[in-house]
């Protein structure tokens, strides 16, 4: 399988400032850097002090290519500072707060609000993907908040998994100091750069042209992907070979997106002007959100098989040449499935996208793996005496046991933390060791102590046959389609 390529920095950047050439000098006059607490491909963060108003800031240092002359650097730090004010005028509680921007040895520094969540890449590092009516809420948010810059002119032209930070009830999009201006007529890069993360940038923004809100849009696609299944929708072992891939090639076939199929289909489509509106995304999201349920993306109707002007690359801009293909047909075009998991939805086979097992087929999966797991622990291990208790008549209580242990681990989990949901099975597994000798011992007359249920419950061997059933159906729940919540 191809890994990732992930964060992709730009080709020679140089670093403006570091706390060691601060030496604590005051930046702008006012703002201390303490501690580095991110690094991207355009600048570096700091958690900051703002000794005018006792408060901690986030201070973001600019790093500007190699290369470039001294009035190059003058046009790009005249262009980062005017965006990143017009980013300040922003208030939306999905934007991050753009406190101030100030020059710092020649360069511009963005000092924007401290958050202290966490950011979307490393929950998704964390979780492996998170359920589907999560991702439909946190697109939700993104949405409301791209809007809200996109009516004021601002693409954010680098939208990404980093770049979304979730802080209590809030989705926040950080890093409009570097957006290009939809009105703009001079661009950040200089010839043979790109900007951004490839494995997150559209097919045009690749080819050179104009970001627009079509271009986030695609970006939003790309991230509430990689939200769901836990790795972008392309990936290369190289540079060049992702880029080739975001333009010429299907994203890869999604297994846990489910209701998000269908929008994040039309989110991905190549053609910007096939690529399904904000508007059409909203809704669509919403649904999913609320229902958890795939809703069709209705796309405008293609006139001819030319790719818009947005999407045509011209020779002068970072190209990729490749065999010229035909745009993806509208999503309404494709009918639904038999015996597919949404047959009572009006929901299109979407290409590249398999919907997961129903419910009651991973929890029948769930129940088989966990009770072959049950009788291979009680009869393979030397600790444990499962096969005397059959040869000594309790075949039926065993049976019984097994089953009834069986089933309550092929019950949905809770949308917790994985590593809180396997805590909560090794606890459940340990009660239910206990609990079950008691109640045959008490079936049966005799004494707890004097009896046996097939599972040694010694100290020592009760660690190791509680980790091994705990872990065992803790996977099957993780890796069983169709089992996480939606």
């Amino acid at each position: 399988m191809r890994t990732p390529v992930r964060n992709l920095q730009l080709p020679g950047s140089t670093k403006v400032f570091s706390v060691t050439e601060v030496n604590g000098e005051l930046i702008g006059g006012r703002y201390r850097p303490i501690e580095l607490i991110g690094q991207g491909g355009m600048g570096r963060v700091w958690r900051g002090r703002d000794e005018t108003l006792g408060r901690d800031v986030a201070v973001k240092e600019v790093m500007f290519p190699q290369g470039i002359t001294a009035e190059q650097r003058d046009v790009l730090l005249q262009r980062v500072t005017r965006e990143a004010r017009a980013a300040a005028r922003l208030n939306h509680p999905g934007i991050i707060t753009v406190h101030d921007v100030v020059e710092h040895q020649g360069a511009p520094v963005i000092v924007m609000e401290y958050v202290t969540g966490t950011s979307l890449a490393s929950l998704i590092a964390q979780s492996g993907g998170l359920p589907v009516r999560t991702v439909a809420e946190i697109g939700v948010k993104m949405l409301q908040a791209l809007n809200r810059a996109h009516a004021s002119g601002i693409v954010h032209r680098d939208l990404k998994p980093d770049n979304v930070l979730l802080m209590d009830d809030r989705v926040i999009i950080t890093d409009f100091g570097i957006a290009h201006m939809a009105d703009s007529t001079m661009a950040l890069t200089y010839t043979g750069t790109v900007i951004g993360t490839p494995a997150y940038m559209a097919p045009e923004q690749l080819a050179g042209k104009t970001p627009s809100a079509a271009t986030d849009l695609w970006a939003l696609g790309a991230t509430l992907y990689s939200a769901v299944e836990g790795e972008p929708p392309f990936s290369a072992e190289t540079f060049t070979a992702l880029i080739l891939a975001v333009v010429t090639e299907d994203p890869r076939p999604a297994l846990r997106a489910g209701g998000l199929g269908p929008v994040l289909a039309a989110l991905l489509t190549k053609d910007p002007a096939q690529r399904a509106t904000a508007a059409q995304a909203q809704a669509a999201l919403a649904q999913v959100e609320r229902t958890g349920a795939a809703v069709p993306v209705p796309i405008p109707t293609q006139v001819d098989s030319t790719p818009s002007p947005a999407f045509a690359p011209t020779p002068d801009a970072f190209t990729i040449t490749a065999p010229a293909r035909p745009s993806r047909p509208p999503l309404s075009s494709f009918p639904p499935p038999t015996g597919a998991p949404y047959r009572h939805s009006t929901a299109p086979v979407v290409p590249g996208t398999r919907t997961l097992p129903g419910p009651a087929v991973a929890r029948t999966w769930r129940f088989v793996g966990c009770l072959a797991l049950l009788w291979i622990t009680g009869v393979a291990l030397p600790w444990n005496d499962l096969a005397d208790t059959v040869r000594f008549g309790y075949l039926s209580l065993d049976i019984v046991f097994t089953v009834a242990v069986a089933l309550v681990h092929a019950l949905p989990r809770p949308s917790w933390h994985p590593g809180a949901c396997w805590a909560a099975v090794v606890v459940l597994d340990t009660g239910l060791l206990f609990l079950t000798k008691q109640l045959v011992a008490q079936l049966l007359g005799m004494r707890p102590e004097h009896m046996t249920i097939g599972f040694s419950l010694a100290p020592l061997p009760l660690i190791f046959n509680v980790l091994i059933l705990a872990t065992g159906a803790w996977l099957l729940w993780w890796k069983v389609p169709g089992s996480r919540p939606a």
